[in-house]
């Protein structure tokens, strides 16, 4: 059974703790040095309303004990002075084995302390079982779901090697709180207890907690204003909170059989078991010694009947088993399908169906059609809340992410015979879409039109290709060399590659950097690799007043290709990265497609602009010749109009007139004209453009390269 420690706000005289307090209320048993780390602790809490709950693992006498301790600040001391208590519950790891999990004890004893008014003391006649009220399973978890829509959620909580250390923002009051954290510690079975907690990091810090309330320090917070629109996890944690139906069991936790110290009633607790086994082993002695007394007295009454029941068999326990996962499974699918959860619905169908051929039967039509009926809106739905997050093409991890639950879901989705119909075409097009957006890397692009100047001895020999800089290019080349941190007295160690170049924004993640000098003299500028010993730099940007250009010395006739595109991407010490898109063959030059979705419309201002997640790869151009604008298939140019990546619809009806009288070489069929005006006329102006691009304009108004296609 636990021990207990109780220290209050220090009186005059005594030597004040880590925050001012001494020990008032001590069990003999504590070890000393258990009890001098726990007065180091202090009270953290000093508002007079609410309560903050710790659990802590401390190391003390040669041995590991667990500490659930609760903070108050109520009423007067005996010194009459403000009184802040603290109440520790203190276990050992053996005992810690048969307990429910710490923040089910938390919230269901109801022998806390709210106040100490007597003098110190020892505590005597504490040596007694914890006795918890009643309260639900803890599995499903139910109030994870009522918080965040389901209750898979609570496996947040929980990674592969146990709990996760997690920052909990705007949680439920603190009973609720203390439920929500013991339904995610059950989902460790034994390892429950390595869960250290703090209901209020602001309070007490968040040092050595993994669950710590409100904390924005840890790596991962978890919301609970905002939990309900977030997807929830998968796996076999998620679907144990989620119905309760398996019981994955981390590695690690106290083993001990130690008898318990608590009652509990919570289901599958062995204190219960244990309690009601002893009342009835006395029940029953009683019985007999009564009829061993009265054998030989005359018989008054009937002879007592006993009726002996069968034993409860395997089979009945496993039908029993089975009517409640069916139970379980049920009633969270219900639940998942509340919260447009269908993937998980569906997911938990085909498991339980698998489990037991009774539930597929009996539920079939109550749960199998809602399922089949709504399933690819509702994934389609969440997979492009994720994977049209702005900021989502430069992070290629949650793109892998959602790829591989897309392959989930169409997998899945087949598993249970899902409609082929348009939502589901839907979904076998984000599977292309982020496919595709995994070959994306967006960086800065300055985009400069030439031509290569080529020198070759032979296709074995060394080459040389040089390519002059205009005037333009070269002043935007200056203007990075500056923000780099190069002056004239200290240059700036770089990286540096050479790519070829079909598209802008082509991942490649197998071409070497090699090192490089960024550097600056009165005369000259420069941006080369480091050469090898005997040799010229490999790629090298020189500029000067004689002479601008980009120089690269190939090993064989390799750079003899004077129609060739190619990328130089400069790599700074912090990370930052250039890249200079060297044009010499514009017609070869293919723009980067991300597709229709990509476009949005304002239906009030009919205004057409990138969607948020498309406009990083838009704006990280530089077209060193002008500017760059969004037009509609067709448009006509020079454009006299200064370019912009938002469409108005003033423009597109415009380019339909002109269209529409146009006559001669190059004009669009008269269908596909009379198509894009009864788009237009029907408020479907995204599909009146189609396809729309970027296009660069130089100064004039002429065109230059296609950039991005929205095709």
């Amino acid at each position: 059974m636990p021990l207990q420690l109780i220290f209050t706000s220090a009186p005059q005289g005594l030597t004040p703790g880590r925050s001012g307090y001494c020990t008032v209320a001590r069990h003999r048993a504590i070890p000393d040095r258990l009890a001098q780390l726990l007065e180091s602790v202090g009270t953290p809490h000093e508002r007079p309303e609410g309560e903050t709950f710790t659990f802590r693992t401390l190391e003390a006498g040669g041995r590991n004990w667990c500490v659930l301790s609760r903070f108050v600040a109520r009423g007067l001391d005996y010194t009459q002075r403000d009184n802040r208590l603290a109440h520790h519950l203190i276990f050992t790891l053996e005992e810690a084995a048969l307990l429910p999990p710490p923040a089910a004890i938390a919230g269901r004893w109801k022998g806390w302390r709210n106040e100490w008014s007597g003098a110190p003391t020892w505590l005597e006649g504490e040596d007694r079982p914890l006795q918890l009220e009643t309260q639900t399973p803890l599995t499903p978890a139910i109030t994870w779901r009522e918080e965040t829509g389901t209750g898979a959620k609570a496996a947040w909580l929980i990674n592969a090697s146990g709990p996760a250390a997690v920052g909990l923002l705007n949680p439920p009051e603190t009973l609720r709180l203390l439920r929500l954290l013991a339904e995610a510690s059950v989902l460790l079975g034994k390892s429950a207890w390595a869960a250290t907690f703090t209901t209020d990091a602001t309070t007490t810090g968040s040092d050595g907690f993994l669950w710590a309330v409100n904390s924005t320090s840890a790596a991962a917070t978890i919301d609970f204003a905002t939990a309900k629109s977030l997807p929830a996890p998968s796996g076999d944690f998620a679907r144990q909170a989620a119905a309760g139906l398996s019981n994955p069991k981390p590695a690690g936790g106290p083993t001990s059989r130690r008898a318990p110290v608590a009652a509990s009633s919570s289901a599958g607790s062995n204190s219960s078991a244990l309690i009601i086994g002893l009342v009835l082993l006395l029940a029953v002695a009683a019985a007999a010694i009564f009829l061993l007394t009265r054998k030989d007295e005359p018989s008054a009454t009937p002879s007592v009947v006993v009726e002996v029941k069968p034993a409860v068999t395997p089979i009945d326990t496993a039908k029993t088993d089975e009517i409640l996962r069916a139970n379980r499974a049920f009633t969270e699918a219900q639940s998942l399908m509340e919260a447009d959860d269908f993937m998980g619905a569906a997911k938990l169908w085909a498991e339980t169906s698998a489990l037991s051929p009774a539930f597929a039967r009996n539920y079939r039509e109550q749960i199998l059609p809602r399922i089949l009926s709504s399933y690819s809106a509702s994934v389609v739905k969440q997979l492009l809340q994720r994977l049209e997050r702005p900021g989502v093409l430069n992070d290629p991890k949650t793109v892998r992410d959602v790829l591989a639950e897309t392959r989930e879901a169409i997998r899945l989705g087949d598993q249970i015979m899902v409609p082929h119909d348009d939502q589901w075409k839907r979904l076998q097009e984000i599977l292309e879409r982020a496919q595709r957006l995994l070959t994306i890397e967006v960086r800065p692009v300055m985009l400069i039109p030439g031509e290569w100047m080529t020198a070759e001895l032979g296709p074995n020999s060394p080459s040389q290709a040089d390519f002059p800089l205009s005037r333009g290019a070269v002043d935007a080349i200056v203007k990075f060399v500056e923000a780099s941190g190069a002056t004239l007295r200290e240059s700036v160690q770089a990286q540096i590659r050479i790519l070829p170049l079909t598209t802008p924004h082509q991942r490649d993640d197998q071409t070497r950097f090699l090192n490089a000098e960024i550097r600056r003299t009165p005369q000259a500028t420069w941006i080369e690799s480091t050469p090898e010993p005997g040799k010229l730099p490999a790629i090298g940007i020189g500029l000067s007043s004689r002479r601008n250009a980009v120089s690269l010395n190939f090993t064989n006739g390799e750079g003899a290709r004077a129609g060739a595109n190619r990328l130089i991407e400069v790599r700074l010490p912090k990370g930052d990265r250039q890249c200079f898109a060297l044009l010499g063959d514009l017609k070869t030059f293919q723009p980067l497609n991300l597709g229709p979705h990509a476009l949005l419309l304002d239906a009030d201002t009919g205004v057409i602009r990138p969607a948020p997640w498309a406009e990083s790869a838009i704006n990280s151009f530089i077209w060193v010749n002008g500017s760059f604008g969004l037009y509609p298939d067709g448009h006509e140019f020079p454009d006299r109009d200064l370019p912009s990546i938002r469409a108005t619809r003033s423009l597109l009806e415009t380019d339909i007139i002109r269209l529409e009288n146009k006559q001669g070489p190059g004009t669009p069929p008269y269908e596909d004209i009379a198509a894009r005006r009864r788009h237009f006329k029907d408020g479907k102006f995204l599909q009146a453009g189609s396809p729309w691009s970027v296009q660069a304009v130089d100064a004039n108004g002429a065109a230059g390269p296609r950039l991005v296609e929205f095709r």
